[in-house]
């Protein structure tokens, strides 16, 4: 299995970190470049994309900054190499389009929708639509960080280059897990977003209501928080799931279940509880390739670019309903 990677930044580089964790598990795998005008050094670097892709590698991976990756995933998917791109699928529904119409078969394109791949994150999902908590009630979900001090002299919160704030990212993470939980079309209730603190015309705090076609989603997401957290709740007629923490700074993941009423037969809410698993979280890119590279099982499967189309297609809802709240003001 031959890799090129576009992009040798911080994901780029847990790409690799992720290919070498895959080769210790025994995957036959290796790196036929890299290419980044903008990394020195490399090894196997390439300073021309036409000769990386001489290669004919298998798999062709995008981790370059937004306002980058859609030129380079056409030029991939249009020479008819398989695509993985880190989400999003594009700054806008139109770059999104153009991506996914460039690709010729349905197994070509894929997008990096790594959340899918978190221990307690997968399994949580898989327990509500298998109905372990029977009919659901309310899903609430909870994304923050606070950025690096010297995020300014990056591309990241430049509206043109990353298009948009923490609603596109990582927000655009939380709307994937969205439609994953709902069985039904999900429908955009509410919004709001706030922007007073890095100033640079993106949305730094965003709250979204969504109606799940019988019970609400409720989405909390934050580039002002300045302790790192990551928290799912499903609850449900029966019980409930609680995941806490990623990795890193956000902590170890942790999976807990719940019965209804389950007080009653422990000393303590806690005690009644079941802890399903814990988890460093830090294997989801190798995760995520072993899946698409090699088959191997997972309860999530990693995410189609008819999928992350649709993500896209939310995420413009969600747009629409901050800008109406914000032009109400």
């Amino acid at each position: 299995m031959k890799v090129a990677l576009f992009g040798a930044g911080l994901i780029g580089r847990e790409r690799l970190a992720a290919i070498e964790k895959l080769r210790a598990r025994g995957g036959d795998v290796e790196i036929c470049g890299v290419y980044d005008p903008y990394a020195a050094n490399l090894q196997n670097g390439f300073s021309d994309i036409d000769a990386l892709l001489a290669c004919n590698p298998d798999w062709v991976i995008v981790a370059t900054p937004h306002d980058v990756a859609p030129q380079l995933c056409v030029r991939a998917l249009r020479g008819g190499f398989k695509v993985l791109v880190e989400k999003p699928l594009g700054r806008d529904l139109e770059e999104a389009e153009r991506i996914f119409n460039a690709a010729t078969r349905p197994d070509q394109l894929w997008a990096g929708f790594n959340y899918r791949f978190y221990p307690g994150i997968a399994v949580a999902i898989a327990d509500a639509t298998r109905g372990t908590f029977g009919p659901l009630v309310s899903v609430n979900m909870t994304l923050g960080h606070g950025c690096d001090p010297n995020i300014l002299k990056t591309w990241k919160l430049d509206p043109v280059r990353a298009g948009g704030g923490c609603l596109i990212d990582p927000g655009v993470h939380l709307l994937d897990l969205c439609k994953l939980i709902s069985r039904n079309p999900l429908t955009v209730s509410g919004g709001y977003s706030w922007n007073g603190f890095w100033k640079t015309g993106v949305e730094e705090e965003c709250r979204l209501l969504l109606d799940a076609g019988g019970f609400p989603i409720n989405l909390e997401i934050s580039i002002v928080r300045w302790r790192s957290v990551f928290r799912l709740e499903i609850h449900g007629q029966d019980g409930y799931g609680i995941v806490t923490g990623r990795n890193r700074s956000y902590g170890k993941q942790t999976y807990v279940r719940g019965r209804r009423w389950g007080w009653q037969s422990g000393v303590s809410q806690a005690e009644s509880e079941e802890r399903v698993l814990e988890s460093p979280g830090e294997d989801v890119f190798a995760d995520e390739m072993d899946s698409l590279f090699f088959g191997a099982k997972h309860p999530l499967p990693a995410c189609s670019g008819a999928e992350a189309l649709e993500t896209m297609r939310l995420l413009e809802r969600c747009r629409e309903r901050v800008l109406a709240a914000a032009a109400a003001v």
